[in-house]
């Protein structure tokens, strides 16, 4: 495997949030900031991570749960939300997530445009129109650590 990146949850504070909270780093960069870099005019910069602790309908909690804990070796899996609403209703970035025995795989990154497929879906929907941001590269992360890193937000 070539070059794997380094991903950490680590508490900090974001462009719209005041208080300190768990934030997803990519090689030292927060995705936020990684993703806005490229794509200065989509409203990316403080975006959050989707934080089970912070959402508050149930049912939105699960579907996250069901989808970071997949045994699938490929899934859309929510990453990033507005912290305004801490929904999955508002802007969603999601991650397109392969996974191998070592390694997973972000494939790609996106807005998920599935407005559409929730309303006849429900959460399932999510996920099935995405704009890939072309410019984000594909990013390899060590399957352990990922997954211990990624458990403080999902679990």
């Amino acid at each position: 495997m070539g070059l794997v990146n380094k991903i950490e949850v680590e508490s900090l504070k974001s462009a719209h949030c005041e208080a300190e909270h768990h934030t997803i780093v990519i090689d030292g960069t927060p995705l936020d900031l990684l993703l806005h870099s490229q794509y200065t005019s989509d409203n990316l910069l403080g975006m959050i991570p989707t934080i089970i602790d912070w959402v508050d309908e149930p049912k939105e909690k699960e579907f996250l749960k069901k989808r970071f804990n997949s045994e699938d070796k490929e899934v859309i899996l929510p990453v990033l939300m507005c912290p305004d609403d801490c929904d999955l209703l508002c802007t969603v970035i999601v991650a397109n997530v392969v996974k191998t025995d070592e390694y997973i795989i972000w494939k790609q990154v996106g807005i998920d445009r599935s407005n559409e497929e929730f309303r006849q879906l429900g959460y399932d929907g999510i996920g099935t129109t995405v704009d890939w941001l072309e410019k984000i590269p594909p990013m390899t992360f060590e399957n352990t650590i990922y997954i211990s890193q990624l458990r403080k937000i999902y679990d």
